[in-house]
């Protein structure tokens, strides 16, 4: 594409214009004009010819994948080529993709014969794979009359991870296994044989090892540790009501968390995502590799405009899960249908597995005296219908209570440090 420059519209002014004015005022001087003036024509379709050759010179690619976080700052590194033999002027623009931004709109370089690379900030803003497609060049012609555009293909793939730079994920690589919690001291003895010793005056009769005893003919004891390597699953709703107020966000952020919570627990975790119907299983290992594989499944989670089937989950769950687990769900039981279908059909997995609820407080939902008194009479109605929505929840979480399943209320702010509380509480108390 040609598009006439600075210096196009100036020798128009100054030159084309006056010439054509003089050859209409004095006919005796039109052969001279229209002479000039073919002159100029010629000089400037050179030029523009000239100028296409430029851009056709230019030459760009991208890497395949480039992996972002969300809402950290990165480069993208673009490889220009300058196929001519002198040196190249131009401008450059890459059309960001939506859900990434850049606070850059172009860029001027100039490139010596060969390769050269152009790094491009940018910052991903939304979860998921963003194609990159074009890179728009510019570069005036060789008298300056014309600039010469093109639009480059460089198909590159933004993949935009989800947000773990914070300071609750960092305390889990520390040295301190609970950084920043409170210690609490361990419930039970540990269910898990860990070697045998000599009887001590005040051990329990019941840990004798009577075989042992017998062949060494002096009492021997068994020593128990905590359970390790047992079975963590997170299941997340990707159903409708996942789709308000960036709540599937904090699911999905909060999921991974918790894999990295149970890595440093030396639990294995797993991953299950629903909507109306299961969709990706993850069977529970451990290591970082299946940390990522995780992280691979769900950074591009959407949610669906469907309403969650629970039965078909629950009788998945039954089907395929045969080991005790703990099933750790992230769902709205906001909905009374929704709660009521969840709360009838939960009685499935909960005679095998232990199951924790997380679902979502949603706006407005808190004791009616919990904040100030209401200013006029619409904030006290709004305040009524918060009340009728935690009492809701509040009958859910008892119903719930009976049938063996625990459930919390958790805030979008905080859902990550509540959820790995409730693991890690559950871990002492050696509930599993």
């Amino acid at each position: 594409m040609i598009v006439p420059g600075s210096r196009a519209l100036l020798a128009a002014a100054l030159v084309v214009l006056p010439v054509a004015t003089l050859a209409g005022i004095m006919p005796g001087l039109a052969l001279p004009c229209a002479a000039i003036l073919a002159v100029c024509f010629a000089a400037s379709v050179v030029d523009a010819m000239a100028g296409r050759q430029r851009v056709a010179a230019f030459g760009a690619c991208a890497p395949e994948m480039v992996r972002l976080t969300k809402d950290v700052r990165a480069d993208v590194t673009i490889t220009l080529e300058n196929r001519s033999a002198r040196v190249l002027s131009l401008r450059a623009g890459l059309a960001m993709p939506e859900g990434v931004a850049s606070e850059r709109l172009t860029e001027s370089v100039t490139l010596q014969p060969g390769r050269s690379t152009l790094a491009w900030p940018c910052t991903g803003t939304t979860r998921g794979d963003h194609a990159l497609r074009d890179l728009h060049v510019e570069t005036p012609s060789p008298l300056g009359l014309w600039l010469a555009r093109a639009r480059v293909p460089v198909e590159c793939n933004l993949r935009v991870y989800p947000n773990l730079r914070d300071r609750a994920t960092a305390a889990l690589f520390l040295r301190a296994p609970n950084a920043g919690m409170r210690v609490h001291r361990q419930v039970g003895k540990g269910r898990e044989f860990e070697r045998l010793r000599e009887y001590i005056p005040g051990d329990s009769y019941e840990d004798i090892h009577w075989k042992a005893t017998a062949h060494r003919r002096s009492p021997v004891v068994k020593l128990y540790q905590v359970e390790h390597a047992q079975e963590v699953y997170v299941v997340v709703d990707a159903s409708r009501l996942s789709a308000r107020e960036q709540i599937l966000e904090s699911y999905v952020t909060a999921a991974l968390h918790l894999a990295l919570a149970a890595e440093r627990q030396g639990d294995r975790f797993g991953l299950i995502t629903f909507s109306d119907r299961p969709h990706r299983m993850i069977r529970a290992r451990s290591g970082m590799d299946h940390f990522r594989l995780c992280r691979e499944t769900i950074y591009n989670l959407h949610a669906r405009r469907v309403s969650p089937d629970f039965r078909e989950l629950f009788t998945s769950l039954q089907l395929n899960l045969r080991r005790r687990s703990l099933l750790i769900f992230f769902t709205s039981l906001d909905d009374p249908l929704l709660a009521e279908t969840f709360a009838r059909e939960v009685a499935l997995v909960a005679r095998r597995h232990l199951v924790l609820v997380n679902a979502m407080r949603t706006a407005g939902s808190q004791p009616l005296f919990e904040n100030d008194a209401p200013a006029d009479v619409e904030s006290a109605y709004r305040a009524l219908a918060g009340q009728m929505l935690w009492n809701k929840m509040r009958e859910l979480q008892i119903a719930l209570h009976n049938r063996g399943v625990r459930m919390s209320v958790v805030d979008p702010q905080n859902i990550k440090a509540q959820a790995t509380a409730a693991y890690l509480e559950i871990k002492r108390r050696q509930l599993l």
